[in-house]
């Protein structure tokens, strides 16, 4: 079998039974990749849907056993959470559609209790976004941005209100009042994923099979951050395998996208999962997103540079151009969002606050 740590990882997330041919020193490599691509438990759990965890040694074992119980219990918060938001959103009769990890979980999806969960998003109508937040810090919910620069950029510029945390709680609250930034580039309409949204469980909602696939395609392709995201794309790999059994998923998938007007992401999404995780995508689906990819040079650019930060990462070998290409996405990311003039403004604070983060943190 292939030592390469990242190779040997996906092909066992393909076929768990790769994992009962590794020597304890590829399993040594295997474990470090999973656990820097936040997939240690999701491998675990791949392992156990064919009866194979048992039959493993014993130091793999128990490091895949003591992830899978870690993340579990992790979701078991965020079930906890959002029905702690729910009695005091319901009240003031704010709807909410959960969202991403949390959505999963509510979905009873099998890989949802393998996710390393730091917060539960959640979104309620733009319109009473602001009485959702008074409800919530009335309700104990504290904010944890208090800076006045990400106060200010978070309700100008982004799609969600400053993070909540209930103190002594583990996991925050994300608030939307809709899926991109509003200056975005992508602005799909709020109201139609209101229409399709789906009851879940005791109120709560989620989006459409379409919707939660552009959604989390959005939520990666067009995210600032590609640093450690190989996670996202396994979401994405997930939900495709999921919802591919509904009758004509993959036209209605391809039609909302363009309805919606976010295909590049989804164009992006099919790409790099056929490239990376050689997910079984039709190819008619393939040709019909091909209709808004961008022109060929940066199509050819974004291709490479994608699979080279969403193939899981080696401690081990870490690529030199890795960084480089994280910070230039990173850009593009906030180029899609934001005007240019605030670009530079946020871009400069950006840097200028890492520097004095560098600065304190280093020995004198």
């Amino acid at each position: 079998m292939n030592s390469h740590a990242p190779a040997v990882l996906i092909d066992a997330i393909h076929d768990p039974r790769r994992l009962t041919q590794l020597s304890l020193r590829e399993w040594e490599r295997v474990l470090s990749c999973a656990r820097r691509n936040a997939v240690l438990a999701y491998l675990a759990q791949r392992a156990a849907s064919i009866g194979i965890l048992d039959d493993l040694p014993d130091a793999p074992r128990m490091a895949l056993a003591s992830a899978r119980v870690a993340a579990a219990r992790l979701a078991q918060l965020a079930s906890w959470e959002i029905d702690r938001v729910h009695r005091v959103l319901a009240p003031a009769g704010i709807p909410i559609i959960a969202l991403k990890g949390l959505a999963y979980i509510l979905r009873g999806m099998p890989h949802a209790t393998t996710r390393i969960l730091t917060d539960i998003d959640i979104m309620v109508p733009a319109d009473r976004i602001d009485t959702a937040e008074q409800a919530l810090i009335a309700g104990g919910w504290r904010g944890t941005k208090l800076d006045p620069y990400d106060q200010s950029y978070y309700r100008r510029w982004s799609h969600e209100i400053p993070p909540l945390q209930y103190p002594g709680r583990l996991l925050g609250v994300d608030v939307h009042h809709t899926v991109c930034p509003p200056s975005s580039r992508l602005r799909p309409d709020p109201q139609r994923l209101w229409a399709d949204c789906e009851p879940i469980e005791n109120g709560v909602r989620v989006l459409s099979p379409s919707d939660s696939v552009l959604h989390a395609a959005i939520h990666l392709f067009f995210d600032s951050d590609f640093d450690s995201r190989f996670r996202d794309l396994i979401d994405l790999h997930e939900l495709l395998a999921a919802f591919a059994t509904e009758e004509a998923f993959w036209t209605k998938l391809v039609a909302r996208a363009r309805e919606q007007g976010v295909g590049r992401p989804l164009y992006y999404a099919f790409e790099t999962l056929a490239s990376v995780l050689r997910t079984p995508i039709p190819e008619s689906a393939r040709d019909g997103v091909r209709q808004f990819s961008p022109p060929h040079p940066i199509d050819l650019w974004m291709k490479r540079a994608l699979h080279n930060v969403l193939t899981p990462a080696d401690p081990e070998h870490w690529p030199p151009r890795h960084r480089g290409l994280l910070w230039l996405l990173y850009v593009r990311s906030h180029w899609l969002r934001m005007p240019p003039y605030a670009l530079a403004v946020h871009l400069t604070r950006k840097a200028l606050r890492g520097s004095r983060e560098d600065a304190a943190g280093t020995p004198a």
